[in-house]
């Protein structure tokens, strides 16, 4: 079968600026849709995940990723900011672009309160009442921070990203481990709450090989493969960038999995989630 992606990135630095890759030399020019690992051909299709860019190139940069030679484009997740005032004028700005799907900031760096704030709830709620889903880009310890925040907006469709980034190399063993266990557990516990299988390469590194599927399995006993989807997080997870050839994080998953489970976390359960119909594209 072929696999939709729901997490892949493509740039370029001279057309939208991304003052973050000065600091990453071997990411720091253009990656563009003929360059994807397809993991050997077995992946057809792709939701574009916004890529950290000036926030004020939001609209820009959806334009220009739905402008590209992309036949395989199913969907577009766009930067938007939350918890600062003005969510639905940067809404009204992306209304309309080609593709769209859902809306994200990258969260990871910034401060849990914000997450578990009532503006923030407030932003989460506006997301969803635009047919929207949002993408969740935190770290472990952000987990039940969000877990409050997606409590207060059940009719949006919410999915975490990267399995929560889980603290790979303590260990699931670890005080840290628990707690990244605990957190998928709330999550999973919310119905309008999704995860994606992605990112551990990054987490991992080269210690991707004694951790494939671990973490997975982990978040597929607690959500679901109706709940969970495959994500490859090309090219930061992949080899490029601090991961694996992306074949790899596939036979991983794959082996974390049933036959069934497979048909979701391969596409059905993205195309669930982003509401895709994509004999319709």
């Amino acid at each position: 079968m072929t696999i939709l992606d729901s997490h892949v990135h493509v740039w370029d630095p001279e057309q939208i600026p991304h003052p973050w890759l000065d600091a990453v030399p071997s990411l720091n020019r253009a990656f563009l849709p003929g360059n994807i690992d397809t993991a050997g051909g077995r992946i057809g299709e792709w939701i574009f995940v916004e890529t950290d860019a000036i926030p004020a190139f939001a609209r820009a940069e959806a334009d220009w990723v739905a402008s590209l030679d992309w036949p395989g484009l199913v969907g577009i997740v766009a930067h938007a900011e939350m918890a600062r005032g003005d969510l639905e004028a940067q809404l009204d700005e992306l209304q309309g672009a080609r593709l769209l799907v859902g809306v994200r900031p990258s969260l990871q760096n910034g401060p849990t309160d914000i997450i578990a704030s009532a503006e923030f709830a407030a932003d989460l709620r506006e997301i969803g009442s635009r047919g929207l889903a949002f993408d969740a880009c935190v770290r472990w310890h952000q987990l039940d921070a969000l877990a409050e925040a997606a409590s207060r907006a059940e009719e949006t469709r919410v999915v975490v990203e990267h399995l929560g980034k889980p603290p790979v190399l303590e260990g699931l063993d670890s005080a840290q481990g628990s707690a990244w266990r605990r957190g998928i557990e709330r999550l999973a516990g919310l119905p309008n709450v999704f995860v994606k299988c992605s990112g551990v390469p990054a987490e991992a590194g080269d210690a991707f090989g004694e951790v494939a599927g671990v973490f997975d399995r982990v978040v597929l006993d607690a959500f679901g493969a109706e709940r969970a989807m495959f994500g490859s997080d090309w090219p930061v997870s992949g080899e490029v960038g601090f991961g694996v050839p992306v074949a790899r994080a596939v036979d991983a998953l794959r082996a974390a999995s049933s036959e069934a489970e497979w048909r979701g976390l391969a596409g059905d359960t993205a195309r669930a989630f982003y509401g895709l119909n994509t004999s319709d594209l």
